[in-house]
Formats: C-alpha cells, sequence, structure tokens
C-alpha cells in the first residue's frame, strides 16, 4: 500500500526507468511492447473487455476531441471515464469521471491492486523489456473507471498507437484526429510512417472507426488499414461535415451535418477553425455510439461548456494572456490563425520548444507577429532545448532570456500595455507552468 503520492508516481515509471540501462533507442517498434500491458490488464481481471471505450489518437486535437467526446456524452446522461496524458499541473488529471478527477487516495489505492500482478510479470521479463508508464496509468484508470461503473470510456491515447502501451485496452470506437509530421525519431521519418503507426488503432475487435481531415497520404494508410480490419470507417468532409465556421476572439461559431441530422447554431469558447473540425468528429463518434441522431440542444450545451486549459487558451486582462501547446510549424500556423483573429496594440512572445522539436519552423510562424520574445528556462529536467535558439529568433525581434517561466511572464506583461497581449506558447511543460503562473484549476472540468 502507498502511503504518499509522491512514492505512487515514482513506481509508475519504476519499471521504465529499470529497463533504462539495457534498452536502446530508436523507433517504438523496437522499443516499445503493448502486449505487456495487455498482461497485466489480463491479471487484473481484464477489466477494460467488460467496458464500452473509445479510443482517440492523432497528432494534433485528439486531447481537444477526447474531451469534447466525454462532454457531449455526459450531456446525454451517460456517466463517462476519461483518459488522457501527459498531465498539465497534476498526475491525477489523467483520470476522470464526469469530468471530476481521480483522487490520491484513490489512485494510491487502486495502483498498489496493480502493483502485485506487475511485480510477479515483470521478474519474468527481461532486462531491457518494461511496463510503460503510460500503460500502468491505463491500468489504474480501467480499475477506477470500473469501481465508478462509468457507462463509457473515452481513451487518449500516446505519441502512437501500434506500438503505443494504451491501445493495449480493448476498443469498441476509434478515433483519429488530424495526423502530422512529428516525433520522427520514435515513429519514423516520413509522414507515411506515422500515419502507419497511427493506423495501428484499427483493430478487428472494433465497431467503427471516426476519422478528422487528413492529408492524402495519411488519408490513403487509414483506409486501407481500416479495409484490412473490415471495419466501417466515417471520414470528414465524406461523411459528415461542417460549415458556416465563423471563428472570432470571444470563440467559434458553426454548423455540423451529419448523416443523422444538421445541428447549427453551435457555438464554443474555445478558439480557432480546427476545434470546430474537432467538434464535428467528436459528435459523428457520439452518434455512432449511442445508435442515432443525437439532441441538438444538449449538444449546444455541451460545446458551450467545453474548457481546455492550455489549448487555444485565452485569459482577460489586462493584458490578455494567450495560451497553447505548440511544437511544430503545422501547429504554430494554427496559432497564428488564432492569434491574427484577435485585437491588440502590441504581441509579446514567450516560447519554449525542446531542440529535437521543429522550435526553428516555429519561430518562423510565430515571431514575425511580434515585437518582443522571452526564452524561458524550464524546471522539467529532461527537456534539452536548442543553444541557436536566440540567435534564430533575433532575425524577427528583440529577444530577452529569462531564468524561469514567472519571470518571463511578468516582464512580458509588465512591457506589453493594457491593450496588448501575451501570448504563451510551446511544450507542455511551458503551458504547465503558465497555467500554474495564473492558477488554473486543471483537475477538474
Amino acid at each position: 500500500m502507498f502511503t504518499r503520492f509522491y512514492d505512487a508516481v515514482s513506481f509508475v515509471f519504476s519499471s521504465y526507468t529499470r529497463s533504462k540501462p539495457y534498452r536502446s533507442q530508436g523507433l517504438d517498434r523496437d522499443t516499445r511492447n503493448p502486449a505487456h500491458t495487455r498482461r497485466l490488464l489480463d491479471a487484473l481481471g481484464s477489466p477494460d473487455r467488460h467496458q464500452r471505450n473509445i479510443k482517440v489518437t492523432g497528432s494534433k486535437g485528439k486531447g481537444s476531441t477526447s474531451r469534447m467526446i466525454a462532454q457531449v456524452l455526459e450531456q446525454h446522461g451517460y456517466r463517462v471515464g476519461l483518459f488522457t496524458s501527459p498531465h498539465l499541473i497534476d498526475f491525477t488529471e489523467r483520470i476522470r469521471v464526469n469530468g471530476q478527477a481521480i483522487s490520491e487516495k484513490d489512485f494510491m489505492r487502486l495502483l498498489a491492486q496493480v502493483q502485485v500482478p506487475l511485480v510477479e510479470l515483470e521478474k519474468r521479463m527481461a532486462p531491457h523489456e518494461y511496463f510503460g508508464p503510460v500503460g500502468v496509468t491505463a491500468a489504474v484508470a480501467m480499475l477506477y473507471f470500473a469501481q465508478e461503473q462509468t457507462d463509457v470510456n473515452v481513451i487518449e491515447l500516446g505519441r502512437g498507437a501500434r506500438y503505443d502501451d494504451v491501445n493495449a485496452v480493448q476498443g469498441e470506437f476509434a478515433v483519429i484526429t488530424p495526423v502530422l509530421f512529428e516525433h520522427p525519431e520514435q515513429l519514423g521519418p516520413h509522414l507515411s510512417d506515422i500515419a502507419y503507426n497511427k493506423a495501428g488503432i484499427v483493430t478487428a475487435e472494433l465497431t467503427g472507426v471516426v476519422v478528422g481531415r487528413q492529408q492524402s497520404v495519411a488519408a490513403q494508410i487509414l483506409r486501407e488499414e481500416s479495409r484490412n480490419q473490415g471495419v466501417l470507417m466515417q471520414s470528414l468532409d465524406d461523411d459528415f461535415f461542417v460549415r458556416d465556421i465563423r471563428a472570432m476572439e470571444m470563440g467559434t461559431h458553426f454548423t455540423v451535418q451529419t448523416r443523422r441530422r444538421e445541428y447549427s447554431a453551435l457555438h464554443m469558447r474555445v478558439l480557432g477553425r480546427h476545434q470546430a473540425d474537432n467538434a464535428a468528429v467528436a459528435m459523428a463518434t457520439a452518434e455512432w455510439f449511442v445508435g442515432g441522431a443525437l439532441d441538438p440542444e444538449k449538444v449546444r450545451q455541451a460545446l458551450q461548456e467545453v474548457q481546455i486549459p492550455g489549448r487555444c487558451q485565452v485569459l482577460s486582462g489586462p493584458p490578455r494572456i494567450f495560451i497553447d501547446g505548440a511544437i511544430n510549424r503545422e501547429s504554430a500556423q494554427y496559432v497564428r490563425e488564432l492569434l491574427e483573429l484577435m485585437q491588440y496594440a502590441r504581441l509579446h512572445l514567450i516560447v519554449a520548444v525542446p531542440k529535437d522539436k521543429d522550435y526553428r519552423g516555429l519561430l518562423e510562424v510565430l515571431a514575425p507577429l511580434c515585437q518582443e520574445l522571452w526564452l524561458p528556462q524550464l524546471k522539467n529536467p529532461h527537456l534539452s532545448f536548442p543553444q541557436d535558439a536566440n540567435a534564430f529568433a533575433a532575425q524577427f525581434a528583440r529577444v530577452h532570456e529569462a531564468a524561469t517561466v514567472d519571470d518571463a511572464i511578468a516582464q512580458a506583461m509588465a512591457t506589453v500595455g493594457d491593450d496588448g497581449l501575451v501570448a504563451i506558447v510551446g511544450t507542455q511543460s511551458l503551458v504547465a507552468e503558465a497555467l500554474a503562473y495564473f492558477a488554473i484549476d486543471t483537475r477538474n472540468r
């Protein structure tokens, strides 16, 4: 039994940490094995096989789409479990029921149940093999959802799918949000490699898969996988549609047309045309799950209540604050489109992107918009940042270095003016520190 939450979280990572000296670095197909998570779940009585699960993967929008699916189904009377990763501030954010995070007490108690078979199974594993932290946490989540008697669970996968530990969880439906070029060291050097990894979420056990807007290469691979597995697919722009999108500073307005009906006068506080796409995917998924059209008024209420901390989030000022996670050129382009919707006299930008991500692409897109730019140091000791970021960013704006994220925010806010905007954009660790600075609740809803 765990008595300190710190010790519980350390145990989640213990198998991964133990194996590190024996593991080679490389592609997920060579370094990860979701079969270990499957064996762990089976040793726990296969709680996932007795539940209805919707699994979600993709490169952009999978967290937002997961929350939207959960919100829409909850509004229709379902008790909904939600599993997401990574967390922003508190580890318990990863496991929720009807928007409320698991307590530390429940997490420690259920992890103690997981610990017993995990330790026994690990004795029979080779030194380089391990139970992935996200798989261990997923096992806790499935026990918690069973305890809480959820009607359906929305399960967000990690960076991949085919070799992702969470993909071991049995699913009834799958969702694939836009697939972009990401994690080439782990998923492969081409978009087709990334799409092949994401397509691994499509398995023969599924009732159906819902797919967001894709580039042609990715779309073809996903269609082929669905056909090979004998799974029906519904795709945005083919089987359901979003139109009349009006993305404004105060939110996003749009209409969705599915196979079953039209949903008009939809509004979300989250910003961006891409969020309308995410909502359409979520609604098509929810329709398929319930087996019929949704209640339009309940859909409107659900979407109006969607809150996604650190995702295109705007805090009222003065000065106003914009916070979003982005680590590559494609994501930065989404952010730029949103910033261009907003009215401000000056823009100050705070950026932190690790050196193994597309920091140059992000800076090329966003830095020309700002007058001044801060590059803070982060608390996360596992991240390495590019040495040339300062010089590269100086091509576009006046650059400041900051010892901490708090210092960067304070300096940017103090100098931008009441009618200005401070945009905080980068890796999730930056987003987490920004949310903590503004004391934003990330555990509930």
